[in-house]
């Protein structure tokens, strides 16, 4: 077994995509595609793209007689099925444990996770729990608040902790955002709440401006679901400050959905991109395969220009743009659905440019679909929910990104789509799209290395994370809720 569990890293110097083959940091392993006719064309795309999974070494299986107290470690996992049997039948992984001299005991105290009842009979609500790691509470849900509204699907929230404790959370399909204050997080309270504002309805994305007013994106004006939509500055209290649509010669109508945004106060910037979100049901909806990112001025909200992500030889990665995010060099990336990366270059001059970087494992098809990273220093974090799991990579030049590691979570942990970081700590939060799991890892700053936090579980159980399938909850006897949005209180 040890043969069998033994690391198949392979070193390599080219970290880059071309032809048939993609390098992962685990090797090199061959591109599988699918093609339908018609061609692709950025109206319409019907080809998918996959990719085989490289070989994973076997790090992880607790052993079942450990309890949480006696964890001391931290275990990354694997999805590979021979692995996990081989190491199951004896209980305990033969393969190395990862250092920890990088974890220390500071950090926040409190995580807030926003959760939808998962059969839509009860409110949705707002979870608070206790991640101080001294505490005996350490995992627990300590506190939540059911906003009195059903079957809203709670969706974004706020990508980083609001400095004034007030946080604006989405409930999707009712475009409906909640207002929720935080500064006493064992009692958190409901300020406020709106659906529409200054004419733009089913608001999306939220970003914090320096003078704590928000930016938001809203996918529709007028009362029903449909493009263009437009961004709105609000206030803390969520009233319309002012607005601005998105529409321009430059993109079709039907495929201007303003679905996220990153704000760059420093040179008067505004970047957002372009997703059709989607209404249930689901599997009726017709999709438009958008490609553009729009550039803004913060100040006065106009729009200067749109730009159109370049396809590449490599497969459709440029369509559903979906999170930009600063780079500690000032540029942006963008990431896309189909699971490219793009970087922007340009946005303070009249000519910005979209130049392709990096592809994930995955596909725009359900459930493959690369979701909401997060940057920490020199590390773009990127939940790929192929693997499922996460992959980070090493932004320190931003035109050629390296793949440092990647953490395969395995198959309890479905569909990984949202990530946030502790910026009082290495660690981050991972929820899954519409799942009942939430896990944190921890970050090595000098390696980039992701480890999941054995600590962080159900009292009892033999698998990290907290489980959002239970019966009873702090407001009551409601049953099993889903996850999405979640936030470290970084205070």
């Amino acid at each position: 077994m040890v043969e069998l569990c033994a690391e198949r890293r392979e070193k390599r110097s080219d970290r880059t995509s071309s032809g048939g083959l993609h390098n992962g940091a685990d090797g090199v392993w061959p591109l599988l595609r699918t093609f339908t006719d018609p061609p692709l064309t950025t109206a319409s795309v019907s080809r998918r793209l996959y990719y085989q999974a490289p070989p994973y070494n076997c790090q992880t299986v607790l052993q079942p007689e450990l309890t949480k107290n006696q964890l001391k470690k931290k275990y990354t996992f694997t999805n590979h099925v021979l692995h996990f049997v081989v190491c199951a039948s004896i209980f305990i992984s033969a393969c190395s444990e990862t250092n920890i001299d990088y974890i220390s005991d500071t950090g926040s105290d409190y995580l807030i996770v926003w959760a939808g009842d998962k059969d839509g009979k009860d409110s949705d609500f707002l979870a608070v729990i206790d991640v101080r790691r001294s505490a005996s509470t350490y995992g627990e849900i300590i506190s939540t608040l059911p906003v009195g509204a059903k079957g809203t699907m709670p969706h974004h929230t706020e990508y980083e902790y609001p400095p004034n404790d007030i946080l604006f959370a989405n409930g999707w399909v009712a475009g409906q955002t909640f207002l929720i204050d935080l500064s006493d997080p064992l009692n958190p309270r409901l300020t406020g709440e709106f659906t529409s504002s200054d004419g733009y309805s089913y608001p999306h994305s939220f970003a914090r401006l320096p003078d704590g007013n928000v930016l938001a994106t809203f996918q529709s004006e007028g009362d029903f679901y449909a493009p263009p939509g437009g961004l709105v500055k609000l206030d803390a209290k969520g009233s319309a400050i002012q607005s601005a649509s998105s529409r321009t010669s430059d993109i079709p109508d039907s495929l201007n959905w303003p679905y996220s945004l990153a704000v760059l106060p420093d040179i008067d910037r505004v970047i957002t991109t372009s997703a059709d979100m989607g209404m249930p049901p689901w599997h009726e909806w017709n999709y438009s395969y958008t490609y553009h990112v729009q550039i803004w001025s913060l100040s006065n909200l106009e729009l200067l220009a749109s730009i159109p992500l370049p396809e590449v030889e490599q497969g459709p990665y440029h369509i559903a743009p979906a999170e930009p995010r600063v780079l500690p060099d000032g540029s942006v990336y963008v990431s896309t659905f189909s699971c490219g990366l793009y970087h922007i270059e340009g946005i303070d001059i009249d000519t910005p440019k979209a130049a392709f970087v990096h592809a994930f494992p995955g596909s725009l098809d359900m459930g493959s679909e690369c979701a909401v990273p997060v940057v920490v220093d020199n590390y773009w974090i990127q939940p790929v929910a192929a693997l499922p799991g996460i992959v980070v990579l090493d932004i320190s030049n931003p035109t050629n990104p390296v793949e440092v590691s990647r953490l395969t979570l395995g198959m309890r942990y479905m569909m990984p789509h949202w990530i946030a970081a502790d910026r009082a700590s290495n660690r981050i939060v991972i929820t899954g799209h519409e799942m009942s799991w939430v896990l944190i890892a921890e970050l090595d700053p000098d390696t980039g290395e992701l480890t999941i936090d054995s600590d962080f579980q159900e009292k009892d159980a033999f698998y990290p994370g907290i489980d959002f399938n239970r019966t009873m909850w702090p407001h009551g006897e409601t049953g099993s809720a889903v996850v999405h949005g979640a936030l470290f209180r970084n205070k």
